[in-house]
């Protein structure tokens, strides 16, 4: 998948304990780069989804909300994830949702009815 093979990732001698408190990566396990990536434990949940164009009742899935900072980005980003597509909100972004789901009296509205 990304150019290697099953002969480029092998495991490594040592594990390296990560600098971030919330990430679970056990960092050096193998040379894989997809393996270094930071990643929170997830916390997922049941609901009831449907993409925004989209009518009717949705369906049932797995929600999955965590915190994920690749080798390469200069920010965490919570992510949430459903089913094989998801979305990815800059910290920002998350404090600010956050803020709206807690304080914006016609969302706090529907979410307490």
């Amino acid at each position: 998948m990304f150019g290697m093979s099953d002969s480029d990732v092998h495991p490594r001698s040592e594990v390296a304990r990560c600098g971030f408190a919330w990430c679970t990566t056990l960092h050096g396990s193998t040379v894989h780069p997809d393996d270094e990536t930071h990643r929170s434990a997830g916390i997922a949940f049941p609901a009831r989804v449907r993409g925004v164009h989209e009518q009717g009742r949705g369906t049932e899935a797995d929600v999955e909300v965590g915190v994920l900072r690749r080798t390469d980005d200069a920010d965490d980003w919570l992510v949430i994830e459903v089913g094989g597509g998801g979305l990815a909100l800059s910290l920002s972004g998350a404090a600010e949702l956050r803020r709206i789901l807690t304080e914006d009296p016609g969302i706090g509205g529907a979410l307490s009815s």
